[in-house]
This record gives structure tokens, sequence and C-alpha cells, in this order.
């Protein structure tokens, strides 16, 4: 190669390669490695708020229960005659009572366990417990995390004074909620659909400080699915919790590859391909102590996050295979830059050669371009003749006018080919545009039908419960919430059978109760419905009595994925019918007998138009429509409330009694001869005319004579 330039070309290429391909390695694998990092500690510290809210609310449940116990003279009396076996009956009648999911301990004022419902039961052990000697000490409550039982098992309690009447401590009452597995597994299911903020993909373990162990975990971490953090943490127990959030990193040098929050950075760290958040239960913090409080255990919140080895890799090898695939390309142009160099540098060369031995047969200048080829003229027109200069200049312009051509040919093409391109995508714009109408106009109205329906729940009269497949409740409505006593925080989760008992079940004193049961039968909603129940009072000694009804919400597939349950009060109800009675009363005789009485006073007052004004007898005829209006929409009104027709106004006139009588005779007369019978009557002239029912009192008469024929004897 004259000028060595494919070998410097290839270099520079190798080099901007390598540079591009390192530096991009590095950073896609860095922001994966943090991307993934944030968002596994957010959505672990989201977890960790929510269990310790749940946790404020065991201390207050127990709280709660704890002052029923202390409230109900038989445990008390029975403890304070040191009686087990009726503090034991006490004790299980208010544990199923109130449904509470805990167990319940009594300690004497030697601090050793009097009874206590634990499984397995156990008395007479010394509790040793700092809590409890200082609350023996203090006679103060104490409400937090224990583990003084037999088991060791880590608790939310209540430990509470047991002072007599003389004012001696007689010993201590312990209420506490353990926090195993079970309760673990239920606050995961808890996150994952509890709105807003769903907590999806974490899980739970407590390790108890006592014991060195793990006493709780939900399902993700047990066996081999936790990891050899879990496995480790269980054989060597407080040692193997890692001190830095990245193993031998320091937490500073940490902190700036993952910008964690200050207050998570010492409580987070990373460990068998999940990324752990602790929180310690610590007990009593004595103002005068110097030595920090006690610790029971440690809450660990959990998640699964991608192990960054296998991203890494993946990124090497795509960007190894681009950049193998660019050094080709520069291989390739490479060799293209240089050929087109050499070649021309060569042939021009060797040209100039011949020429300078005076050949006759001298290469043409065909095969070059551009600068190459005005190099070669230029050689040319200095060696040779104008003629072979201007016949070869001629020749390049013709091949060159021919290339320009095909090349216009082509832009033409490609015009064409580019505008029919530009009118299919402005008819698919055109398209798109209108299907994002329709999906916007679709959304807003699925926003109004939901604005709708929370509307009429909210103003409704009625209760309303929506409840999951397994009749729990995922929220009331005001109406429903005011008969309980209840937030809606407090009743989310219950079984909806826990607030709405059957006519003749007793109430519970506490809503305590499993939140989110499940059962395996699923029509069980459906059987244990009763279209009427009792309402309890959550706080206060009152209930309302109700009407039920249940309507399931079916899927796609037609099955059931809840329930939406319509409570009515029946005294409402009672006084709806009531007061309809009375408008019924109302309208039949205080109103309607009045204009039923004014009708015949109107046949006579029309029977003196002839006598009035024309003016004034037009305005009669209309008054007189008026007032038929009138009844008429009266009638309609007892229609609509009293659910029958009333009996039309019989229209009254003057009746002659002789002339009445004198046609009804005239009437039977054919009758009478036929039985040979004779009729004659004689006339009253004092007999009075009366006001009714011309045919009415006809009729009557007529039934009279008829009566009076058949019974008479011929002749």
């Amino acid at each position: 190669m004259p000028l060595g330039l494919r070998s410097k070309l290839i270099f520079a290429f190798i080099i901007v390669i390598g540079i591009m391909v390192g530096f991009y390695s590095a950073f896609s694998a860095y922001m994966e490695f943090r991307a993934t990092r944030l968002e596994a500690n957010g959505r672990t510290h989201l977890a960790l708020s929510k269990v310790d809210r749940d946790n404020s609310a065991l201390k207050v449940s127990t709280q709660q229960f704890a002052s029923v116990i202390l409230n109900n003279q038989p445990a008390m009396q029975a403890f304070g005659r040191k009686d087990r076996r009726a503090v034991g009956e006490a004790l299980s009648n208010l544990i199923k009572e109130s449904n509470f999911p805990g167990f319940v301990s009594l300690v004497d004022d030697n601090s050793h366990v009097f009874y206590t419902t634990e499984t397995p039961s156990h008395f007479d052990y010394p509790a040793e417990s700092e809590a409890i000697n200082w609350v023996l000490v203090n006679h103060q409550p104490y409400s937090g995390a224990s583990d003084f039982s037999a088991t060791k098992v880590l608790t939310m309690s209540s430990i509470f004074p047991v002072i007599d009447n003389s004012k001696n401590m007689k010993g201590v009452l312990v209420v506490s909620h353990p926090l195993n597995s079970e309760y673990l597994v239920g606050e995961v299911t808890k996150f994952s659909i509890e709105e807003p903020d769903p907590v999806q993909k974490v899980d739970l373990m407590v390790f108890s400080v006592s014991t060195n162990k793990i006493s709780a975990c939900t399902p993700g971490l047990g066996g081999a699915n936790g990891g050899p953090f879990v496995h480790d943490l269980s054989q060597r127990g407080l040692p193997a919790i890692p001190k830095n959030m990245f193993g031998m990193i320091p937490n500073g040098i940490s902190r700036l590859l993952i910008p964690v929050p200050s207050g998570d950075a010492d409580h987070v760290f990373e460990s068998g391909g999940r990324w752990w958040h602790q929180e310690a239960f610590v007990g009593i913090t004595q103002k005068d102590a110097k030595a920090p409080p006690k610790t029971y255990g440690i809450l660990f919140v959990s998640t699964p996050v991608p192990d960054v080895t296998g991203k890494i890799v993946t990124i090497l090898i795509v960007a190894c295979g681009f950049g193998g695939l660019a050094l080709v390309i520069g291989f390739f142009f490479g060799h293209r830059i240089s050929t087109s160099v050499n070649e021309p540098l060569r042939f021009l060369i060797e040209r100039t050669e011949d020429i300078a031995d005076k050949k006759r047969v001298i290469p043409p200048l065909e095969g070059l371009s551009g600068e190459w080829l005005e190099l070669g003229e230029l050689i040319d027109t200095a060696v040779n003749t104008m003629r072979s200069s201007t016949q070869n200049l001629k020749l390049s312009l013709s091949r060159q006018k021919e290339e320009l051509e095909e090349r216009n040919k082509l832009v033409d093409q490609s015009t064409t080919k580019i505008e029919s391109l530009n009118r299919q995508i402005t008819v698919q714009s055109r398209q798109l545009s209108e299907v994002q109408k329709q999906i916007n106009q679709a959304n807003r109205q699925a926003v109004v039908v939901q604005h709708k329906l929370d509307a009429v729940m909210q103003c409704s009269t009625e209760g309303f419960l929506i409840l999951d497949g397994y009749g729990n409740v995922l929220s009331a409505n005001p109406v429903f919430l005011n008969w309980v006593g209840c937030t809606e925080g407090e009743v989310a989760g219950r079984l909806c059978f826990d607030l709405v008992k059957k006519p003749g079940e007793p109430r519970t004193r506490l809503m305590f109760g499993q939140a989110f049961a499940r059962s395996t039968d699923p029509n069980s909603v459906l059987n244990r419905f009763h279209p009427e129940g009792i309402v309890y009072h959550g706080k206060e000694d009152k209930y309302v009595e109700v009407h039920a009804n249940l309507q399931p919400i079916c899927g796609e597939d037609n099955t059931t994925q809840g329930y939406i349950m319509v409570l009515r009060d029946k005294s409402v109800r009672t006084e709806n019918a009531q007061l309809r009675q009375e408008i019924v009363v109302m309208l039949q005789d205080a109103i309607r007998s009045r204009l039923a009485e004014g009708e015949s006073r109107w046949a006579s007052l029309m029977s003196m138009s002839s006598s009035m004004h024309p003016n004034m007898n037009q305005a009669v005829a209309d008054l007189h429509g008026v007032y038929q209006q009138l009844l008429a929409i009266v009638d309609s009104y007892l229609m609509m409330y009293g659910g029958f027709v009333p009996p039309p106004v019989i229209p009254k006139e003057p009746i002659v009694m002789p002339s009445l009588v004198k046609d009804c005779l005239e009437e039977v007369a054919q009758m009478a001869r036929d039985r040979q019978l004779a009729l004659d009557y004689r006339t009253v002239a004092s007999l009075p005319s009366i006001n009714g029912n011309r045919d009415a009192v006809r009729g009557i008469l007529i039934e009279v004579l008829h009566r009076l024929i058949s019974v008479t004897a011929p002749g």
C-alpha cells in the first residue's frame, strides 16, 4: 500500500468503537441496577408504613379488650380469690363473645403467670418480661411489643395493672395478639388489594431476639424461597444481618450509587437476590436509664430484585454484537476508502511510467473520476496532444450525463413513493384520531356513570354494602356507617354477617373478627343470607331493624365477583305506610265527602240558569267545570295512594212523587192484567217533591210493584 491508509483507518475505528461500547455497557448496567433497587426500596417502605399502621390498630384493639376484661366482675372476682377454673371460664366466654384472635394472661403480684389462654396451657411459671416488671413497679399500663409467654412468641400486647377496691396491687392483665404467620399472610394479602396504593410482591418475616430464631414468615420466604440470607439468619441469628447496604461497600458509597432516603439508609440491605427493609420492636424507654431499650424482635419486609449479572451479560453481548458489526462495517469502509485512493494512484503512476517510456498504447482514463480524473487529464495535457485530451474529456462528459439522467429517474420514482406513503400516513392519522376521540368519549361516560353511582350511594336513605365474593365488606355508604357507629376503615374487611345479625341472634360487645375471611363453598354468602336482620351500634346500646336485599355482581365469564347488599330501615317503611294511610283517610273523609255533598246543590243551581244573566250563566258553568276537575283530581289521588276507585257522584234532581208513581203503574199494568189484577191509587195532594236520583227511586218502586203483583192472588 503506497500510503498505509488502511491500517490507520482500522485502528481509528477500533479505538472509537471500543470507547463507545464500554461506556454504553457501564451506563446501561448502572441505570438498570439503580432503577430496580429504588423501586424495591419504595415498595418495602410503603409496606412497612402499612404494617406500622396495622400494629397501631392492634394496640388499640388489645387496649379495648383489656378494658372489657377489667370491667368484667366475674373474671376479676375469680382472679381476686385465686379461682383458676372460674377465671378460665370467664375469659373463654369473653373471647368467644368478642371473637378476639389473640390470648389473655393474668400474672400475680409475684410476677408468676396465674392463668393464660395461650396454647399449650402452662401455669405458675415466672413471667420474665421487662414490661411486666415495669407495670408492677410503676402501676401504669403499657402497650407495645412483648415476648413474655412460655413459647416466647413475639406479640403486640397491652399490659394493665389489676388493683382491687382497697387500692392494693393484685397483679397485671396481659392481652396479646401474636405476630404469627397467619397474621403476616393476612397483612400481605390486604396490602395487595388495598386501595389506594396497593403493594404487590412483598413478603414479611419476624425474627425473635430472645430465641435468636425466625418466629414467623409468609410463604414467599419459607423453605428455599427466602434464599441464603434466610437460611443464614436461622442458623447464626443476629450476626447474619448485614451492616451495610451492599455487604463490603461502605454506606457512604452505597448512598451515592443508590440514593435512598436518609432515614432508610441504615435499615436496608440487599442479600440473596432480595431487597430487605428492617424495623426493630423495642420495649420501654425509660428517661433515667442509660442502657438502650430492649429489642424484642425485628420485622423484615422483603421484595425480590432482578439479578443484574444476567442484565450485564446481555448488555455486553448486545454491545459486542453491535460493536463487531460496526467493526466489520469499519473494515469494509476502510477497505473501500483505501482502495479508492490506492488504485487510482497506482493507475496514474503506471500510466505516467508508460508515457515516460514512450509506449504507443497508453491506457485510457475511463476508470477514474473526480480529482483523480483531473490529475490524469493534467498529466495527459502535459505529455499528449490537445486532440487526445479533448476526446477523453468528451467521453467523460457523456458518461456523466447518462449517469445524471439515471439518477434523476431514480429521484422521481423515490418522490412518487414518498408522496404515496405520506397520503397513507395521513389517512391512518385521521383514523387514529377518530379512534382516540371514541376512547376519550367512552372514558368520560364511564367517569360520569361512576360519579352518578357514588352520588346515589352517598345520598340514599338506605344502607349499601359492597362485598367481595366471600362476603367481606369492601365499602359502605354513610347511612350504614351511621347505623353501626364506625368509620369505613373499621368495618373494611369484616364479614357482613358479623355486622348484620339475624333476628334473635345476640350482639357482640366488640367488632373483633378475622379480616378478609375466605370460604371453600362458592355459595356460602347466598346460603347464609337472611332477608331480615338487625344492625347493632358498635358504641351505643341501640340497633336498627332492616330488610335486606342481596344482588350478585357477575364478571364476563358469569362468575360471581362480589355482591351488593341493600338494607332498608323497617321503621321508615312503617312511618311511610302510616303517612300514606292518613293521606288516603284525609282525602276520602275531609275532602271528597264534602265535594260529593255539594254536587246535589249544583243541580239546583244549574236549573236556575234560564233565569240568570247570560254572562252569569257562563261563569257558573265554568265554575262547575272547575269543581268537577277538582273532584277528578281527588279521585286520582285516591286511586294512586288508596288503591281503589271511589264511587261516582250520583247527580240529584227534584222528583214529583205523584207523577213518578203514575209512570211506574203504567209500566207494570200489563203484568197486572196478566195476573187478573186491577191497579188503582189515590193521589195525596200534600205529597212533597224530593231531591234525588230519579232513576234509582223509579227502579225501587218498580221492584216493589213487581213483588206485590207476584204475591197477590188472581182476581
